[in-house]
């Protein structure tokens, strides 16, 4: 199974800063990568050199996906590449963050980049370095993004009130959107879970106006309707009173 080593002043004792700041912005940028909330684990620690290995819970290899996801991600973009469609704006500002928190304060002279390694059954794989010009090239990939008022639907399949209360909520088209709340709706998420429901709030955009994250306000569960459609048909022939339906809703347009 894939892990995930942090390496932090390879060489020599370690900033603990930087040490503790590298760790947080990595469990935040992975937080943004995962569709569920996953408990990551340190699976080792070693010091002098202050090295950091993350795996999933033994309950979610899958998951260790999302390792091999940002050092090839981070790679791709040091070597002049973009960053993978499923990257959202926020898990671009998070990478950026965990980047920048890297880097040598203004009187360090022995300072050394951070690394990121894929180990895969305790052997060492691809890594990518946290340089000043990864810092550069993920400021300038930051995407557009806005907030307006709106309303998602899909269905609830995750919510998790231990780090934050966050939700993950997915679309009809399969697209897993994230989703924050606040501690007056933990009994309305919780007992939504895993059903259909609309959630409303402050809806969050990319720039070809993908919704990735939700900060809802209310929660609606959907329940469906016994009718169909098609069992109406022919309930009421003579609504329109004989007019044509085309020409009936061209005149009423609007009284509704």
């Amino acid at each position: 199974m894939d892990a995930l080593e942090l390496t932090v002043d390879e060489g020599r004792p370690a900033n603990a800063g930087r040490f503790f700041h590298l760790g947080a912005d990595l469990l935040t940028l992975l937080d943004e990568l995962t569709d569920l909330p996953v408990g990551w684990r340190v699976d080792e620690l070693r010091t002098a050199s202050a090295i950091a290995v993350l795996t999933p819970p033994k309950d979610l290899p899958a998951e260790a996906r999302h390792l091999r996801l940002v050092v090839d991600s981070l790679a791709a973009v040091q070597a002049g590449g973009p960053l993978p469609d499923e990257w959202t704006p926020d898990a671009v500002k998070a990478a950026h963050r965990f980047a920048e928190h890297g880097q040598a304060a203004e009187d360090e002279t022995d300072w050394v980049p951070p690394r990121l390694r894929l180990v895969t059954d305790h052997r060492p794989g691809p890594a990518v370095d946290l340089t000043p010009n990864l810092v550069q090239d993920l400021a300038t990939l930051q995407p557009f993004e806005r907030d307006m008022p709106g309303s998602v639907r899909g269905e609830l399949v995750g919510v998790n009130v231990s780090r934050g209360n966050r939700a993950s909520l997915r679309l009809p088209t399969k697209r897993v959107v994230r989703v924050s709340f606040p501690s007056g709706l933990r009994e309305t998420m919780r007992d939504a879970l895993l059903q259909d429901v609309e959630l409303r709030g402050i809806v969050r955009q990319d720039g070809e106006g993908r919704v990735f994250k939700v900060r809802a306000d209310e929660v609606e569960v959907l329940v469906e309707p016994k009718a169909r459609w098609a069992d109406l048909f022919g309930a009421a022939p003579n609504y329109t009173g004989g007019v044509p339906v085309d020409e009936w809703l061209e005149a009423h347009r609007g009284e509704a």
